[in-house]
């Protein structure tokens, strides 16, 4: 009996342990198989964060990083301190300042100077104090130019960017403000009644006397849209053809651009038009390192494409037309380029064909430019406008143009009283191309541009010729930050257009990320031209700019910074 006991209790006991041990198996083979799920889950639906995209490594990354990236990196959310009652409230305050201003056109009694204040002895007072920094002037010597022209019609001289001036006093401060006012209000009066002047009427003699056969061309027909205030008419035929025309044209001929810090190529295409084209460097949600100062940046070609739909939908129409392309390497630019550039060409370890062209930066084997996969190349591609000696341009060093060094600051980056000392005091600014500058640097501060050395128009249209907002490709460089210091013209001068104001509200109200959204969606063939995150950035910083704006009016009042300039 007792030996019958005991075997029924071994038994037992080994019935027991070989449950237990059955059951810790299966327990660890699950929670082993959902693991292996939600890591294979994980890599299929998030790739790399662009933090942990190396700079060098991201130039080779595949196309098809793009349309899937997204970033798990954290927001930083920079508040906007102001309201969207606050933004309506302000609507309110402009447009009903705006309707007041139209029946109250004496601006000498609304912005009283004076009389024994003058603008020339001022200037001279400051000039006497600037002495020794004129002597230390010297010759611009950065080479990055704005991408459509090539020469200029004039040398453009670069102060000292770390010397500061003496400021002007309050006083001074006061009526230098006042007589900026009443400067803009006699320039309105003088070119309200300008008559709009096209590119095609200023070319038109010329071209019939040495290239008639051009005027029977597309490329002659657009120019009839191109005027002083704008370079395209988005609702025109000829902007739709011109469109159709960049994305599908057959290239005849590949160059290099002359100029600049990075590969651009110029396309020459049937009927007369010349593009530049962009190539594909770093995929879509690729970010600007902290540490990586923004004149070495990489240009990105979805940034050109992405400011091209901006400045659409703001209805600056101040972007030359531009659209994204896939072109054939080897076909559309190896077999039909020059023979300068056709020796830069070569076939990677990988089996792509590259080139690596020449300029500043980036321009040698181990940053090529390549077909991924094969011959596949996407870039942005812009009409290039006609070019000295047919049309002069006019380069204007930025009064805030940044030093471009890695140990100097600007002037205006430690002097509050820049737009005082520098740009007030300067009559080159006492007409549209002030208002313009504003313009400009609201639209870079949205695009997150910070490469605004300088700024482009046409001369040949005269004094009333819009800003053209050329070479945006270091735009859309970061949405994890807001680069305010871009916003320092409106912040330091505080005056701004009714007009740009009223289009900004209008964007505002219907949602500008929708808008650029949609507008990429259907007016590119390349897909997902921006990440998100970089659309929710422009919504918050849309914010920020109406809050700047609110800060001015706090100081100066509504009609102290909205000015109507009569350009729309």
């Amino acid at each position: 009996m007792r030996h019958i006991r005991l075997r029924l209790r071994t038994s037992i006991l080994f019935i027991l342990a070989t449950l237990t041990i059955f059951f810790l198996i299966t327990l660890n083979t699950l929670i082993w198989s959902t693991n292996e799920l939600e890591q294979v889950e994980e890599n299929r639906d998030i790739p790399i964060p662009p933090g942990v995209i190396p700079f060098w490594s991201a130039i080779n990354h595949q196309n098809i990083y793009d349309i899937h990236a997204t970033s798990v990196n954290t927001i930083f959310v920079r508040p906007s301190n102001i309201s969207q009652r606050r933004v309506e409230e302000l609507y309110e305050l402009i447009r009903n300042a705006k309707n007041d201003d139209t029946q109250s056109v004496d601006k000498e009694k609304l912005f009283p100077i004076d009389s024994t204040w003058s603008f020339d002895k001022l200037v001279e007072q400051q000039q006497a104090h600037d002495n020794d920094d004129t002597n230390k002037q010297t010759p611009e010597t950065h080479a990055d130019t704005a991408d459509s022209a090539a020469k200029t019609t004039t040398t453009t001289i670069r102060p000292d960017l770390t010397t500061s001036a003496k400021s002007v006093s309050e006083y001074d401060k006061i009526q230098l403000r006042n007589y900026v006012h009443q400067s803009l209000a006699k320039w309105k009066k003088e070119h309200q009644n300008d008559k709009i002047i096209n590119l095609a009427d200023l070319m038109h003699d010329e071209l019939l006397r040495d290239e008639p056969s051009r005027l029977n061309t597309t490329w002659y027909e657009f120019m009839k849209t191109v005027n002083n205030l704008r370079v395209y008419d988005p609702n025109s035929s000829e902007f739709k053809r011109l469109l159709n025309h960049l994305q599908n044209g057959e290239v005849i001929e590949a160059s290099e651009m002359s100029q600049g810090t990075q590969i651009k190529v110029i396309f020459d295409l049937p009927d007369g038009f010349e593009a530049l084209f962009k190539p594909y460097r770093v995929p879509r949600n690729y970010q600007t390192l902290p540490d990586h100062f923004y004149f070495s940046d990489i240009e990105r070609h979805h940034a050109e494409i992405a400011a091209f739909h901006l400045d659409k939908i703001l209805g600056f129409y101040r972007v030359p037309p531009l659209i994204g392309r896939l072109v054939h390497i080897t076909r559309d630019i190896h077999e039909k380029a020059t023979e300068e550039l056709a020796k830069t060409f070569f076939i990677s370890p990988a089996n792509n064909t590259c080139f690596r062209g020449h300029c500043s930066y980036y321009c040698d084997t181990s940053h090529a430019v390549c077909g991924k996969p094969g011959d596949r190349l996407e870039g942005s591609i812009q009409v290039l406008l006609p070019r000295p000696p047919e049309i002069e341009w006019k380069k204007i060093t930025h009064p805030y143009r940044r030093s471009y060094s890695a140990i100097r600051k600007a002037k205006w980056e430690s002097n509050e009283n820049h737009c005082y000392d520098e740009v007030f005091l300067n009559d080159d600014y006492h007409n549209r191309l002030l208002l313009d500058m504003m313009d400009l640097s609201a639209f870079d501060f949205l695009i997150g541009n910070m490469d605004r050395h300088h700024m482009m128009r046409i001369q040949t249209f005269g004094a009333n010729s819009a800003l053209i907002h050329l070479d945006n490709g270091r735009s859309f460089g970061r949405y994890d930050h807001d680069e305010l210091s871009i916003l320092t013209p409106i912040r330091q001068c505080c005056l701004f257009r009714y007009s740009t104001f009223a289009r900004l509200y209008r964007v505002y109200r219907q949602g500008l990320s929708t808008l650029l959204s949609r507008s990429l969606e259907n007016g590119e063939q390349l897909r997902k031209i921006l990440v998100d995150e970089h659309l929710t950035a422009i919504d918050r910083r849309l914010g920020i700019l109406f809050a700047h704006l609110d800060t001015c009016i706090k100081t100066y009042t509504v009609k102290g910074v909205m000015i109507d300039d009569g350009i729309d």
